[in-house]
């Protein structure tokens, strides 16, 4: 079945944990204590990509053609600040839009 053939895709190789502790890093302003973090996951981040399409006017509806497909998602869990997940999470957008 499908659902079997998506566990089996699932496996240590494609499914990691990182551990960054955000306060004890960054305490007392050492914002530049997050390129450590940015750098373990620069590999993953390559790695699967991103997802882009791009749309024409074509009458009265678009016609979208996918340009870049994207195979993975990183996902960022700060025990008690949502906004240090915020940072992390924008700091990895940035890297992959820029």
């Amino acid at each position: 079945s499908d659902e079997d053939s998506s566990l089996r895709e699932l496996s240590s190789d494609t499914v990691s944990h990182i551990w960054f502790d955000f306060h004890a890093e960054c305490k007392k302003g050492r914002w530049y204590r997050l390129r450590n973090l940015l750098d373990e996951v620069i590999p993953t981040l390559d790695k699967q990509g991103f997802f882009c399409a791009s749309s024409q006017n074509i009458g009265k509806h678009l016609d979208w053609t996918v340009q870049h497909v994207q195979n993975g998602a990183i996902r960022t869990n700060c025990m008690d600040c949502l906004d240090r997940t915020n940072v992390v999470q924008s700091m990895f957008g940035r890297y992959i839009l820029f």
